[in-house]
């Protein structure tokens, strides 16, 4: 299987209730913009929900599989089956005043590509706004402190559950391959010639990262943990063009 095969069925769909898209919708309320950018837009429909809190009048979509672009397009999303590990992407240079690019950079063999193709599409004005999971966080730590294999990476794409702690088959982290951590996260971005404007720390999901633990404890200790980038499971990056 190749990795366009990979990735054909992985697209997201619907509207999932996670923390980092309310985190999402408030940063993008605050930024605006006309010209709005998904990579890694899935089916869409998170699109829309951005879209229409960050008040942009033209929205554009990327995605690797095409029935998710297929869908994308029926909602009326100028979306473009693409894949940006390693190819442009189709749009003049300094022509977008956002983008957004969620849970993504881990999923690729070549980050520094995205980057550069995210800046030179940018206005000069122009916020890029990356989430990914931390490589650093809290969960992790605690399972590599016991020589376990951290939560957002796998031995084996067909057995996820192999070497970590408390997990049973498999919990969703297929495809990971270059996770971050914080301070790799903002070093990288500061190469491509982007300047951090804020870290934001994360709450994972409505799942627990820790999954034969309590639910209730976990989202307490993740919520806490939230509060410090480093340590949280996930990481919000807002991003200016230098």
């Amino acid at each position: 299987m190749n990795r366009r095969e990979f990735y054909a069925n992985g697209y997201y769909a619907g509207l999932a209730p996670e923390p980092r898209f309310a985190e999402i919708i408030k940063i993008l309320r605050q930024l605006k913009g006309d010209r709005f950018l998904d990579i890694g837009c899935g089916d869409g429909d998170i699109t829309l929900l951005l879209k229409e809190n960050s008040g942009a009048t033209e929205v554009f979509g990327i995605d690797i599989a095409p029935e998710a672009v297929t869908i994308a397009q029926g909602k009326g999303i100028k979306a473009y089956k693409l894949d940006i590990d390693e190819e442009k992407l189709p749009f003049e240079d300094e022509y977008l005043d956002l983008v957004y690019c969620g849970e993504l950079i881990e999923h690729l063999f070549n980050p520094d590509h995205l980057l550069n193709e995210i800046h030179r599409v940018l206005k000069a004005s122009g916020t890029c706004v990356i989430t990914t999971p931390n490589l650093a966080g809290w969960p992790n730590r605690f399972a590599l402190l016991f020589g376990y294999q951290p939560y957002p990476m796998v031995a084996s794409p067909l057995h996820e559950g192999v070497g970590k702690l408390l997990v049973k088959g498999s919990e969703g982290q297929w495809g990971h391959i270059r996770v971050l951590t914080l301070r790799s996260l903002k070093e990288l971005v500061k190469l491509h010639h982007f300047k951090v404007r804020s870290l934001i720390g994360c709450q994972v999901t409505v799942s627990s990262p820790l999954p034969a633990l309590p639910l209730g404890f976990i989202k307490f200790v993740d919520k806490a943990m939230s509060k410090f980038p480093s340590l949280a499971t996930r990481i919000i990056a807002i991003l200016e063009k230098e």
